[in-house]
């Protein structure tokens, strides 16, 4: 039987469509060879304000330089993604240099994210040497939604048959993190929810389901400023040079490296006291159960800053975009299955 990964699947609902479909179970066209394609879906989650649509916008522009280093061209797959990543994502922060506005709720006319983002990774070989299309979906959802769920439980469906959440949350929105750095950093206007009530919805949505989870601090470049701030034990902690989440990842995944930063970060995040939001990843996702259950290692911590450096107001630094680590969670799923490996590997 073909497995699960290899199946083409539907970009709007994340599902294995029938063998040969050239439109989704809704009707809408499908590129093409989709049929033949290995078909890579991926959601995005988190509350309002935790960088859901900065983090798009840069993970694709850091996939296509990454994909030239392998003679390859990431590239949108429909002209609905160009026209949609060029207009919403790519001009107002790479052209305007500006803060990107926030995603609108799906019930709102102007819901630009109800269709996925569709993007053609290349021809790669499969194990026996068949070289095959892959195509990257992206689903953002608003943080809106998924503070407070649609009132049609079906529009977040396709969270259920991801392949990867990429969970992302400000630290400053957990209560805990926020009491404990108080007076450590500069003050932070927030307006995203609790990360904590994000999680429990999307817990909801999935039911029995748990795709893999990477639980990724957004504008890690936050953290990293206290090894600035001249108290003994964030100079000590935030400015070890030999810790994984001072090294920047340069574009490429290395599995060790992650599992080191994986530990770094569960162990950072309670030494902040944010053991609520740990304990409860632990205990309502990574469960072990009867017949389904979750395996112990389906969710991993990442960290990741889009930016570098955070915005003033709307408009970004003079210095640019420096993005961190950005591509670690998509890498994590991509590396595995035969894509983007080193050479020398």
């Amino acid at each position: 039987m073909t497995s699960s990964t290899t199946l083409s699947r539907d970009p709007y609902t994340f599902q294995p469509l029938a063998a040969g479909s050239t439109h989704s179970a809704d009707g809408h066209p499908l590129p093409t060879g989709w049929a033949d394609a290995h078909v890579h879906c991926f959601a995005m989650a988190g509350a309002r304000a935790s960088g859901k649509s900065l983090y798009t916008a840069v993970v694709i522009k850091q996939l296509e330089e990454l994909a030239g280093r392998f003679n390859r061209v990431v590239e949108p797959a429909n002209s609905s993604t160009r026209d949609r990543f060029r207009t919403f994502y790519e001009t107002p922060l790479y052209r305007e240099m500006k803060h990107m506005p926030a995603t609108p709720p799906v019930s709102n006319a102007d819901a630009y994210q109800r269709d996925p983002l569709i993007f053609s990774l290349g021809r790669w070989a499969d194990a026996d040497g068949t070289f095959r299309p892959h195509f990257l979906v992206l689903r953002d959802v608003a943080g809106e939604d998924l503070e407070h769920l649609p009132d049609s439980p079906g529009e977040l469906e396709f969270f259920r048959h991801s392949d990867l959440i990429v969970f992302l949350f400000d630290p400053l929105g957990v209560q805990q993190i926020r009491t404990y750095l108080k007076g450590l950093i500069p003050p932070q206007n927030l307006t995203g929810g609790d990360p904590e009530d994000v999680l429990r919805n999307i817990i909801s949505v999935l039911g029995d389901q748990r795709p893999r989870l990477a639980v990724t601090i957004s504008k890690f470049d936050t953290l990293q400023q206290l090894a600035e701030t001249g108290q003994n034990q964030w100079a000590e902690i935030m400015g070890n040079s030999g810790a994984a989440f001072r090294r920047d990842s340069g574009l490429m995944f290395n599995a060790h490296d992650q599992q080191l930063l994986h530990m770094e970060i569960e162990s950072l995040l309670r030494y902040m006291q944010a053991d609520r939001l740990v304990n409860l990843i632990n205990q309502d996702y990574c469960w072990t159960g009867q017949g389904s259950g979750a395996p112990v290692d389906s969710a991993r911590y990442f960290a990741v800053s889009a930016l570098g450096e955070s915005p003033r107001g709307e408009q970004l630094s003079r210095r640019g975009i420096a993005p961190y680590r950005v591509l670690d969670p998509l890498l994590s799923v991509l590396v595995p299955r035969g894509l983007f490996l080193e050479r020398n590997s």
